[in-house]
């Protein structure tokens, strides 16, 4: 039996539909209109914004240094191409939470401090200091590193992680003097920089703040030099000044979002967003009373309705549970999500909208025209974090930079 070419299916169909009235007529008056293929969804990267908002956080910080948080794919915008713009524009350093973005950093030609967060074993000694990337410590694997560097005759940079009371991963603060001064004492390591994380409680972050200063004040009394010392995330950037000291390491900010709801309404700097979400329309539907949309039967029309379908799941990191809050931007206007979020597909009830054509654009996170939806009324709608709602953006997405 002969196989069957997709193009010589479509000739086919098309032969058929012109051969018979009735078929034609369910192909194009019927419930099933009109349908296309190549409405994958995309996302789109707008990186002036993001050198924007790096010269918003300059200016508020007075040019003190910045190491941009990049992990988590950069926040879902894509790691290598914002690493690599940020070096570009002379950031002065990046942050990636996994050894392996660090690695991916260095393949791709980074060649800025590249600050790893995340942990590494005896076995990842090696690659760390030969690709040189500081790498964070805070056990006695910083021996494995020394041993290494020995070997290799040279250096291993680190990052001393002190933890004043967020309780994830760091020397403890009641000890954290004396690691130091091993830390110091090792011939092969160069203590680069200090560091702690807050719990984002703005009273408990003080007292953070005072254990974090008064260890690094009794390691410089001792004659040691502890580097750069840093504690302010995009929250502490813009909301606890006093927490700038000598480095700040903003994530959020970065791509245009604010750390929080309190700093979203306040907008001390203004900030652009740099990232769309963004799809096409792949299919219309007529709707008599009766007819369902979705497993279960989620969503049952009252009345005769119009819906598109668009090809944009929870395979793409969309979230699910957003079914009658969020909207979707199509011909410079918002409609309503329906029925439910499945894995490759969303419905959209356009009802009265005689316009909408296969392949039009529709906008679930930027704008379109005078029209916009923001990932924090995404983030509202499925109740969630802005942090989520971007990074879960599945990396296979097709980006584009613009």
């Amino acid at each position: 039996m002969r196989k069957i070419k997709r193009r010589d299916f479509i000739y086919g169909a098309g032969l058929l539909s012109a051969s018979f009235p009735l078929f034609r007529n369910i192909l194009n008056n019927g419930s099933i209109l009109r349908y296309n293929s190549n409405c994958d969804p995309w996302l789109e990267i707008n990186l002036s914004n993001i050198e924007w908002n790096v010269n918003q956080l300059r200016k508020w910080v007075r040019n003190k240094p910045i190491m941009a948080v990049i992990k988590g794919n950069a926040y879902g915008h894509g790691l290598v191409k914002v690493g690599k713009f940020l070096e570009k524009i002379k950031i002065y350093a990046l942050a990636v939470g996994k050894l392996q973005e660090a690695i991916e950093l260095r393949r791709n030609g980074v060649k800025c401090p590249v600050l790893n967060f995340g942990p590494f074993s005896e076995e990842d000694t090696e690659l760390i200091i030969r690709s040189n990337i500081s790498q964070t410590v805070y056990s006695d694997n910083v021996l494995a590193l020394n041993k290494m560097a020995k070997k290799l005759n040279t250096q291993a940079n680190v990052h001393i992680n002190i933890d004043t009371g967020l309780g994830r991963v760091g020397v403890p603060h009641y000890t954290a003097l004396s690691f130091i001064e091993n830390v110091s004492k090792l011939d092969y390591i160069k203590i680069e920089g200090v560091f702690t994380v807050f719990t984002e409680e703005k009273n408990f972050d003080r007292i953070q703040l005072d254990r974090f200063l008064r260890i690094c004040n009794d390691a410089k009394r001792k004659g040691i030099s502890v580097g750069l010392r840093h504690v302010a995330s995009s929250a502490g950037l813009l909301g606890f000044p006093e927490s700038h000291l000598d480095m700040v390491r903003p994530g959020i900010c970065i791509y245009g979002h604010y750390p929080s709801d309190e700093e979203y309404k306040l907008k001390k700097i203004e900030l652009k967003p740099a990232l769309s979400l963004k799809t096409r329309v792949s299919y219309i539907k007529k709707l008599r009373p009766g007819d369902s949309i979705s497993y279960h039967r989620k969503f049952v029309a009252k009345k005769e309705e119009t819906v598109v379908t668009a090809s944009l799941g929870y395979s793409d990191g969309f979230p699910v549970n957003v079914i009658g809050k969020a909207n979707a931007i199509i011909k410079n206007e918002k409609f309503p999500l329906i029925a439910a979020v499945t894995a490759n597909h969303i419905s959209i009830k356009v009802t009265g909208k005689d316009n909408i054509k296969i392949g039009d654009e529709v906008v679930l996170i930027g704008s379109q025209g005078d029209c916009r939806i923001s990932a924090e009324e995404l983030a509202e709608a499925s109740d969630t974090s802005v942090y989520k709602v971007i990074i879960w953006l599945n990396p296979l997405l097709p980006r584009y930079y613009i």
